[in-house]
């Protein structure tokens, strides 16, 4: 990830509270927040070499909307570090691997995705309804590989890793009481104490730049950071103003913690929870309103409900989740994106509306 070297600009985050006591006012002081999660002894490599990981295993996979087979064992060894070689130098010699690291709910998904992906990919046929293979945009644009029932399993993985890996370890891991009530005293040098290192790393798994957001940032496609949450929080900004009120959240989160202020901290939890959570629905959203757009179009509409039901599964891994596990895999996801050939305009609204109506956006939903 691209570092920033950024003179601190503070601006005021007023907690003003008065109280008569004996006819006493008593006024909170004002704390300066950072403009920037620029912080001494911050380090979250670990972090930023698993999202350089998932890079190229996503790299990797779209080799095979031009026609190449993949192969399972490659993308098991990819994705545990094991015995792979990458292509980014920054990853030579990194003991980090994104398989240790998913919610041990769905570890069996990943491993039942590399298989559908190897298989589908090694058709020789173009795709169709009940066929795997590449299908074509009708434009000719555009090509994705798809199982037989229409899932595109690339999004499934780089997606489904998004979310049980980076928003899991975050909002859950290390957002949670095991790595949050731990010493806030000894600081390590290059690290800070254990808790302030902890809430780096959840800050790593968001994958922004340090000045994401701050006044004069411009967000720019192509660069390091223009990818996974960092990408689809920007991508969802101009309805929901996320990008600030996330980082902002985050840079809070870190101060409290430096000035041992755990009702501050907790608070921050509980916004940036909230907020990525919409991030994951509002985006789910975004691809089911481009999927009836295209609707006449299998390869694109395919495309766009599968990225649908990546961030829609994504829900899950959140511990102050809206929607129930139950709610998610059964009611939504088995029931309306069994075969992506078939489905119907009004399954496509039915789930945008369960969401819109969910997370609160019906007011914006054909915005989104």
């Amino acid at each position: 990830m691209k570092r920033f070297t950024l003179t601190l600009v503070s601006f005021t985050f007023l907690l003003a509270s008065c109280s008569k006591d004996d006819d006493a006012t008593i006024t909170q002081p004002t704390i300066n927040l950072p403009e920037t999660y620029n912080f001494e002894n911050v380090s979250y490599t670990g972090q930023e070499n698993r999202l350089d990981m998932l890079s190229e295993i996503t790299t990797y996979m779209k080799t095979a909307n031009n026609g190449a087979a993949l192969d399972k064992t490659t993308l098991e060894n990819m994705f545990l570090n094991s015995g792979y070689t990458w292509d980014n130098p920054s990853l030579a010699g990194s003991t980090k691997k994104l398989g240790d690291k998913v919610s041990p709910d769905v570890q069996s998904s990943f491993g039942n995705w590399f298989t559908a992906i190897e298989t589908a990919s090694k058709s020789t046929t173009a795709g169709s309804n009940g066929t795997a293979g590449v299908v074509t945009s009708n434009s000719g644009s555009k090509a994705y590989l798809f199982d037989e029932n229409g899932i595109e399993h690339i999004q499934l993985i780089e997606k489904g890793a998004m979310g049980a890996v980076f928003y899991y370890q975050a909002t859950e891991i290390y957002f949670g009481d095991g790595k949050m009530n731990v010493d806030n005293e000894t600081v390590n040098e290059g690290k800070g104490t254990d808790m302030q290192h902890h809430w780096d790393e959840a800050f790593g798994y968001f994958g922004v730049p340090i000045n994401f957001a701050s006044d004069g940032f411009t967000y720019t496609s192509g660069e390091d950071y223009d990818r996974f949450w960092a990408k689809y929080t920007n991508g969802r900004d101009d309805v929901l103003g996320l990008n600030k009120t996330l980082m902002t959240s985050l840079i809070k989160g870190r101060d409290a913690i430096g000035r041992k202020d755990y009702e501050d901290r907790d608070e921050a939890i509980a916004e940036i929870r909230t907020n990525w959570e919409k991030v994951s629905a509002a985006t789910a959203i975004h691809y089911l309103n481009d999927a009836k757009t295209n609707f006449a179009d299998d390869a694109l509409r395919m495309h766009e409900l599968s990225e649908a039901y990546a961030f829609i599964w994504n829900l899950k891994f959140n511990p102050e989740q809206k929607l129930s596990d139950a709610q998610i895999q059964n009611d939504i996801l088995d029931t309306y994106f069994t075969n992506l050939y078939t489905i119907s305009i009004a399954d496509i609204n039915a789930v945008r509306d369960m969401l819109s109506t969910a997370y609160g956006f019906d007011a914006v939903k054909d915005a989104l």
